[in-house]
């Protein structure tokens, strides 16, 4: 073989064989990009897990919530202080309203014996509502019905204690100063029916209706059902006086019912002279 031929031989086999490595660097490169594509594929569907964890934990949590504001909005009643001392929890129950509060107890002075103090607060606050033109109805109790009340409270064979407690004492010093507490069970009982009629008669702004028979339980229901307080008649049972603050609509629902329907029946108030 000559030289040329010898030189020939030489570059072929160094051509062959960067051939050779070209394509052996051209499948490592092949094999890298195919397993970075399949690490790719991998990371993204750990993504995609990843996200459809997260939209699963999002709508649990979602539902967990929204079971949280049904119970917050529909079943919670809590118990409040007691009567006479439950005219703080009403005052800011009523500054809470909106458009509407309405309410079935005895007597516009609700507590207004046991707690003057209290009472003032009380009155204030449905002075404000309606000055925030919350409509404001009541369905209180009629003259027959209010003097049987006074009756269950106050027992006549009791009187005497009754008329040197404290609270007899704060009562007329507050809404009678000046006047001695009378030694009568009939003047004090109709001391009591001519201050529910002032009260009647000098609270503006609120429509007032009255029945002809006695609740058990009293109620104060705002905005129609959105909330309630109430309160079981205070007649020296245990659990008289017993007060309760809900925002369970099932419940706001029976007691604005059942205060339409009395309210429906109820009569116009007829107090004056008639003690």
């Amino acid at each position: 073989m000559d030289l040329m031929g010898v030189v020939g031989l030489v570059v072929g086999v160094v051509g062959l064989a960067f051939a050779v490595l070209q394509y052996i660097d051209q499948r490592h490169e092949e094999q890298r990009a195919e397993e970075a594509e399949r690490h790719l594929q991998e990371i993204g569907e750990k993504l995609r897990a990843s996200e459809q964890h997260e939209q699963a934990i999002r709508a649990e949590l979602m539902t967990a919530n929204e079971r949280l504001v049904e119970l917050a909005d529909k079943s919670l009643t809590v118990a409040a202080n007691r009567f006479p001392y439950n005219l703080e929890t009403l005052a800011e129950f009523i500054d809470a309203a909106k458009t509407e509060m309405a309410i079935m107890c005895d007597f516009i002075g609700y507590a207004v014996y046991s707690n003057p103090s209290g009472f003032h607060r009380y009155l204030a606050a449905l002075d404000r509502a309606v000055k925030r033109n919350v409509e404001i109805r009541l369905v209180l109790y009629g003259l027959d019905t209010a003097r049987q009340a006074i009756g269950r409270q106050f027992p006549v064979s009791t009187y005497l204690e009754e008329r040197d407690s404290g609270r007899c004492r704060e009562y007329y010093e507050h809404f009678h100063a000046g006047q001695e507490i009378p030694t009568s069970y009939n003047e004090f009982r109709d001391d009591l029916l001519r201050d529910e009629e002032r009260l009647v008669t000098t609270l503006k702004g609120v429509q007032i209706k009255v029945t002809d028979h006695s609740f058990l339980a009293f109620a104060w229901v705002a905005d129609q059902t959105i909330a309630s307080v109430f309160a079981f008649r205070n007649d020296g049972e245990d659990e008289g006086g017993m007060t309760f603050r809900t925002r369970d609509t099932y419940i706001t629902s029976d007691f604005r019912n059942v205060f339409q329907s009395e309210w429906d029946r109820a009569a116009d108030p007829l107090y004056k002279g008639r003690w």
